[in-house]
C-alpha cells in the first residue's frame, strides 16, 4: 500500500484528525483509505471534507494527485 497526505494535508481523518493515510497507489473520491495513527477506514471524499472542515493545512513531504470525476 501507498502511504501520503491526501491533497496536500487537507485530508484528515474523520475519528482522530491524523493526516497520514494508507492505501491504493491511485486514488479516487470513492476510494478507501486507512488511517496511520488509529486504522479508521474511510473514503478519500470523507477524509477531504473532514480536513477541509477543520481548516487545518499542513505542510508536506509528498504529493499525489488524486483523480476523480
Amino acid at each position: 500500500m501507498a502511504n501520503y497526505f491526501i491533497f496536500g494535508a487537507i485530508g484528515q481523518c474523520p475519528h482522530c484528525a491524523d493526516h497520514r493515510f494508507s492505501g491504493p497507489p491511485l486514488l479516487a473520491p470513492d476510494k478507501s483509505v486507512t488511517c496511520h495513527k488509529c486504522g479508521h477506514v474511510c473514503t478519500v471524499e470523507e477524509a477531504v471534507a473532514a480536513g477541509l472542515e477543520s481548516g487545518v493545512v499542513k505542510k508536506l513531504s509528498d504529493h499525489r494527485v488524486v483523480q476523480g470525476g
